[in-house]
C-alpha cells in the first residue's frame, strides 16, 4: 500500500510549486527593497544658520531641467531670498524636473543634510517627493536618498532633511518627481546642502 494516493501526490506537487513561488517572489522582493522616503521638518528659526551651504561656495555650478522666466533661473536658489524663486518651464510641467550641483574637480562633499524653501507667494508649488543622487562624472547616478514632503507647506520656511551617507560625490542631483499643486511641482525659492 502507498503513502499517497495519485491526488494526493498532485495536491503535493501543486503546494510545493506555490510554495516555491512566494519564495522566489519574497527573494525579488527583498532584493529590489528601497527603504522609505525621509520627510522633512519645518526648520523652526526665522533665520536659520546657512554659513555652511555648499551651494554657495565659490566655483559651484548649478543647473536646471528648465526655467520659465529670465528672473525664474536656478541660480535664485541660492541668493538667501524669499522672494525670488526658480520656476520651471510651463511647456515642462508634468515632467520630472531636476537641479544639478558641480562642486568641481578634486571637490567631492559628503552630503548628509538638505534644505529647501518654498517661494513666499505660492507655497503651493513646491516638491513633494524628490530624489538626491550623487556621481563622480556627472552622468553615471547612484541614489543618495528620497525626500518627502508629505503635505503642502503653510508658509516658506525652511524645511529640512537629514539622512545617513558614507559617499562622497563631487556632482548631485535633486531628482523632483511631483509637487503639491495638481501633483505637479512648479518653483522653489531656495535649496542648500550640507555635509
Amino acid at each position: 500500500m502507498e503513502k499517497f494516493s495519485g491526488k494526493e501526490k498532485v495536491a503535493l506537487a501543486v503546494f510545493g510549486l506555490i510554495l516555491l513561488a512566494i519564495v522566489v517572489q519574497v527573494a525579488v522582493s527583498l532584493k529590489t527593497f528601497t527603504p522609505p522616503p525621509i520627510r522633512g521638518r519645518v526648520v523652526e528659526e526665522e533665520s536659520p544658520d546657512l554659513a555652511d551651504n555648499l551651494l554657495t561656495k565659490p566655483g559651484v555650478l548649478l543647473e536646471a531641467s528648465s526655467r520659465n522666466e529670465d528672473s525664474q533661473v536656478v541660480e535664485q536658489l541660492r541668493d538667501g531670498r524669499a522672494e525670488t524663486f526658480w520656476h520651471i518651464a510651463l511647456d515642462r510641467v508634468n515632467f520630472p524636473a531636476w537641479v544639478t550641483i558641480d562642486f568641481g574637480a578634486g571637490n567631492a562633499k559628503t552630503v548628509r543634510a538638505l534644505m529647501a524653501r518654498p517661494r513666499k507667494d505660492i507655497t503651493s508649488q513646491f516638491f513633494r517627493s524628490a530624489e538626491l543622487l550623487g556621481s563622480d562624472d556627472g552622468k553615471n547616478w547612484e541614489p543618495v536618498t528620497n525626500l518627502l514632503q508629505w503635505g503642502p507647506p503653510v508658509d516658506a520656511r525652511w524645511i529640512r532633511w537629514e539622512f545617513e551617507n558614507d559617499r562622497s560625490f563631487r556632482h548631485y542631483k535633486l531628482d523632483i518627481s511631483d509637487g503639491h499643486e495638481a501633483n505637479a511641482f512648479y518653483s522653489m525659492a531656495e535649496l542648500a546642502l550640507f555635509e
